[in-house]
């Protein structure tokens, strides 16, 4: 983003009133000021001098002017395979960033130090013009985390569906449309296939700002001719000015100097970074606060963390440090791997309480379906304890109906032992734990419970309590059941299971769904 703190409205010593106050006088330079006004500043991350200060502020009748002749002739002198035309809407942009919005372009040209060496870099690699890379002023102002009001975000302010058809993850945690490097490659790609398309660059920016289809009835209307000034009156309003805008920028990134402008200075150099592996749920400000690293600065490394947290990835989460914290990353890498404000408290598994038979007359209309229901208990079970072949029942028909009560088992060890989800054999051996159940033993063990699913052997201590302990024979790993887990997902977490061959290992889950809580055995 743009770091507009450190800039002092100076647009008061200039023959022009300031648009902030007067109207937007385009479209573009609309949309470029609100994102370089956004409120994530960047100015600690620069040196703040008087110098800066004084070229921003610099009074209208001491900044250089240059006829019309000298501006051509200035643009000729920038090498770009993009054709930079000089006319009089050019020259009107000229004038507006050279004289009208000196802190928005100091401003650009210190977050150039930044991201013009990220995306020289990539677009060299992919064949494409370098002077692309003046593109997300146009777009963004250089603001990695920009959203426009149709959603478009990013540096390159790519829209959800654009963004998502490139490859870029998006999703509640990580939005990589915020990630320098990986939205530069999207764009890059994008950019790409529409000069394939086109064969015009000066189009190929028309359609990157307004789509492909705008452009293209444009053409059409214009009697087929690719030419951007030549369909450049059936283009809308933004359209129009964006090429204009864009070689504007493209004019004064190159002859700042001749305008007496200065460019603020990065503390450090925020590119050179290392990329470390975070293969754990981590905050940001976790790590912030281990290494030491400011949290603005961990933040600006980082754009495509979204909501300030590592999300937890199989093959781990990449985060950008400052280069010279990576040795003491290394040092402190277990720390970091453990944030207990991201741990998620293990549920407890339910114990069979108490059970108790009752018989149901049933009514007239009622299925076996609405009954079971009624009881929270599944139609499977009613036609087992009923020894029913079909599902149909009569009025009049007096159905046998279990009902089991369940208490939470009273066992700080579990939530330690199954902290980690999955227990491996050797720490299963050692797990004991106690529940509380307010009838017999038998009447608990011959329960539909986790009790029951995990094969256990239970002593009676006293009247009300059991001791149970996880089969010590049996070859396997248990997987706790979380929420959000589905027998599909557990299946695929591990090699060679279906969702057949868990429902075989584990019976009480061919007649109840699964639910938080139950313990279910992976056969090795």
């Amino acid at each position: 983003m743009i770091a507009s703190a450190f800039i002092t409205p100076a647009y008061s010593f200039y023959n022009f009133s300031d648009s902030t106050q007067v109207g937007c006088i385009d479209p573009v330079i609309c949309r470029l000021d609100s994102m370089s006004l956004s409120t994530f500043k960047r100015d600690k991350l620069f040196v703040d001098n008087a110098g800066v200060l004084l070229s921003i502020n610099m009074p209208y009748d001491e900044i250089p002017k240059y006829s019309e002749a000298e501006l051509k002739e200035k643009i000729k002198l920038i090498p770009s395979l993009i054709p930079l035309n000089y006319n009089a809407t050019v020259k009107q942009f000229i004038d507006f960033f050279a004289y009208r919005r000196r802190g928005l372009m100091s401003s650009c040209l210190a977050n150039s130090q930044i991201y013009f060496p990220i995306i020289e870099e990539i677009l060299d690699k992919k064949g494409l013009p370098l002077e692309l890379k003046y593109l997300p002023i146009v777009e963004s102002a250089f603001n990695p985390v920009a959203v426009s009001k149709a959603g478009a975000t990013g540096l390159w302010q790519l829209m959800y569906g654009t963004g998502a058809q490139l490859g870029l993850n998006i999703n509640s945690y990580v939005d990589e449309r915020r990630d320098p490097i990986k939205a530069t490659e999207a764009a890059a790609d994008y950019l790409k296939k529409l000069y394939d398309f086109y064969g015009d660059w000066q189009l190929v920016l028309a359609a990157y700002n307004s789509g492909p289809g705008t452009v293209n009835k444009a053409i059409a209307r214009a009697g087929g001719v690719k030419n951007f000034w030549a369909v450049l009156n059936y283009l809308p309003a933004e359209t129009r000015s964006y090429v204009p805008t864009y070689i504007a920028v493209a004019y004064v990134m190159n002859y700042y100097k001749d305008y007496k402008l200065v460019s603020s200075e990065p503390k450090r150099e925020l590119y050179a970074i290392d990329t470390v592996l975070i293969t754990a749920k981590v905050s940001l400000k976790h790590i912030s606060d281990i290494l030491g690293i400011p949290m603005d600065e961990l933040q600006f490394l980082n754009p495509s963390v979204k909501a300030g947290v590592i999300p937890y990835t199989e093959k781990g989460f990449g985060v950008n440090l400052p280069i010279n914290y990576f040795a003491l990353f290394e040092s402190k890498q277990n720390e970091i791997m453990n944030d207990s404000s991201q741990l998620i408290q293990m549920p407890l598994p339910m114990v069979a309480a108490s059970t108790k038979t009752i018989y149901y007359k049933v009514k007239a209309k009622e299925t076996l379906t609405k009954i079971a229901a009624k009881y929270g208990v599944t139609e499977a079970s009613l036609k087992k304890w009923n020894k029913l072949k079909s599902s149909s029942v009569y009025t009049g028909e007096n159905l046998k109906v279990v009902i089991t009560t369940y208490k939470t088992a009273e066992a700080p060890g579990y939530a330690q032992a199954f902290s980690s989800k999955v227990l491996d054999k050797s720490r299963v051996d050692t797990l004991k734990y106690q529940a509380t159940v307010a009838a017999s033993v038998n009447a608990a063990i011959e329960t539909d419970s986790v009790v029951d699913s995990v094969k256990t052997t239970a002593t009676v201590q006293d009247s009300n309590t059991i001791k149970l302990e996880l089969d010590k024979s049996c070859n396997c790993i248990y997987h706790v059941v979380q929420p959000g887990d589905t027998l599909w997902s557990i299946a695929k977490h591990y090699q060679g299971e279906t969702i057949d061959k868990l429902k075989a290992d584990n019976k009480e889950l061919q007649e109840r769904p699964i639910r938080v809580g139950d313990v279910i055995k992976i056969l090795r």
